[in-house]
C-alpha cells in the first residue's frame, strides 16, 4: 500500500537566492492521509474560529494564538515530519562550487567530494559574504546574474567586479581560477541552456523534494507525493518520473556515510492547492514554523519548536558548517592547501587533475605529522 506524503514550502524566491527579506527556504513533508488531514484541519479551524477556512503558516506564526496551533500540529505529527531547510546565501555559495569549480575536474569529482572540498568552498565563500568581506557581495551578485541569465559572454573577465583593493586572498584566488578556466564554465553553461534544468538552475525545490522522498523511501516501500503547485517542479519532472515503479535501492557513499538515491513512486507527482488539500495545509504550517525558527526568533514558541525542527530538518538541508574551515584540524588544512594548489595549476595553465590523488594523499600524510604547523 502506498504512503501519501504531502509537501509545501515557505520562503520561496525561485532563482533569487539573494532576496533581502527571505533568507531561508524550507520544504516540509508530512506522512498522513486525506481523512486524517481533513479531520485535524477542520477541527482546528472550528475550535479556533479561523477565518477563510484554511490554515496558512505565514499568518499563524504572527500571533501567539496561531503559534499555539502550530505547536499542536507539530506535536500531533511528531515522527511523521521531514523538513529540508536551506540558508539561501549558503546555498548560492554551494551552487558556485557546483558550476564554477566542479566542471573543471568533473572526471574525478569524487576525489574532491571525498575530502569535502565542496563544503570547504561553500563555507569559505559564505563566511566571506556574511562578514562583508571586500569583493564578496560583488562576486555573489555577479554569479547569481550569470546563472539566472545563462549567458557566458566575456567569461574571461568573470567576477571582475570583485577585484577591489581590499579584497581577500580567497576572493582573489576564486576569481582568478574562474577566469583561467572559463572554457570549462562556458561548456557547463551550454549544457544547462540545452537542457531542462537551466530555467530554474538556482531554485532549491527540486533537490529538496528529491532528498525528502529518498529519505521517506527508507521507511515506506511505495510513496505517493502530493505537492502544492510549483513552477520549478512542473517545469522539470524527469528526475521523478524515472522513480515511478522503481523497486531498486541505490546509495551514494560520501565520507563513509551512505545516502539513498532512489525511491518508489506510485505514479507522477500529484499537484494540488492548499485549499483543496488539507495535507498540504499541514505541510505549509510546518514549513512556516521551520523558517520562523531558523530566522532567529526567540519567543517561547520558537524555543519550544527549535528542538523538534532541528531533529526533523536534516534531510538535504543546506546550511553552513564553519567547522569545515578550522585550520587546526586536518580536513580544513587539506582543503585550504588544495585550493591553493588548484589556483596555482590554473594560473600556470596546467592540467588540474593529473596526479591530484597522489598529491592529496601526500598532503594528508604531511599534515598528520606532528612537526607540521599550518603556515610554517
Amino acid at each position: 500500500m502506498s504512503q501519501k506524503i504531502y509537501f509545501d514550502e515557505s520562503g520561496f524566491t525561485g532563482n533569487n537566492l539573494l532576496h533581502p527579506r527571505q533568507n531561508y527556504f524550507a520544504y516540509a513533508s508530512v506522512a498522513t492521509n486525506d481523512d486524517e488531514a481533513r479531520t485535524v484541519v477542520e477541527r482546528i479551524i472550528k475550535k479556533n474560529n479561523i477565518q477563510g477556512g484554511e490554515l496558512k503558516g505565514k499568518n499563524l506564526v504572527k500571533f501567539a494564538k496561531g503559534r499555539k496551533i502550530i505547536t499542536e500540529i507539530l506535536d500531533l505529527f511528531d515522527g511523521r515530519i521531514k523538513i529540508s531547510v536551506s540558508d539561501k546565501k549558503f546555498a548560492l555559495a554551494a551552487k558556485l562550487h557546483e558550476y564554477i569549480f566542479e566542471p573543471c575536474y568533473s572526471e574525478v569529482n569524487s576525489l574532491f567530494y571525498g575530502i569535502g572540498f565542496h563544503r570547504y568552498i561553500a563555507n569559505v565563500l559564505y563566511m566571506e559574504f556574511v562578514s562583508r568581506g571586500a569583493g564578496a557581495d560583488e562576486l555573489f551578485t555577479e554569479f547569481e546574474k550569470l546563472m539566472r541569465e545563462g549567458e557566458g559572454h566575456n567569461l574571461e573577465a568573470i567576477f571582475s567586479s570583485s577585484a577591489i583593493a581590499e579584497h581577500s586572498e580567497i576572493i582573489k584566488m576564486i576569481r582568478e581560477f574562474a577566469q583561467k578556466r572559463n572554457q570549462d564554465i562556458r561548456s557547463e553553461l551550454k549544457l544547462l541552456a540545452d537542457g531542462e534544468t537551466g530555467k530554474w538552475v538556482l531554485d532549491l525545490t527540486n533537490s529538496a523534494l528529491f532528498t525528502l522522498l529518498a529519505s521517506w523511501g527508507l521507511e515506506h516501500e511505495v510513496l505517493t507525493a502530493v505537492c502544492d503547485h510549483s513552477k520549478p517542479l512542473q517545469h522539470n519532472q524527469e528526475m521523478f518520473t524515472t522513480m515511478i515503479g522503481n523497486t531498486s535501492k541505490t546509495y551514494s557513499e560520501i565520507e563513509g556515510n551512505q545516502y539513498p538515491l532512489t525511491f518508489n513512486l506510485s505514479g507522477p507527482i500529484e499537484f494540488s492547492t492548499s485549499h483543496e488539500s488539507h495535507g498540504i495545509q499541514i505541510a505549509d504550517v510546518v514549513a512556516a514554523a521551520a523558517v520562523y525558527v531558523f530566522s532567529g526568533n526567540t519567543d517561547d514558541s520558537a524555543d519550544r519548536w527549535r528542538h523538534a525542527i532541528a531533529r526533523q530538518a536534516h534531510y538535504g538541508s543546506v546550511v553552513p558548517d564553519i567547522d569545515e574551515l578550522k585550520l587546526d584540524v586536518q580536513r580544513g588544512q587539506t582543503n585550504a592547501l588544495v585550493l591553493q594548489h588548484l589556483h596555482q595549476r590554473a594560473m600556470e595553465d596546467q592540467n588540474l587533475t593529473e596526479g591530484m590523488a597522489g598529491i592529496i594523499e601526500h598532503l594528508k600524510r604531511a599534515l598528520a605529522s606532528p612537526r607540521f604547523q599550518m603556515g610554517a
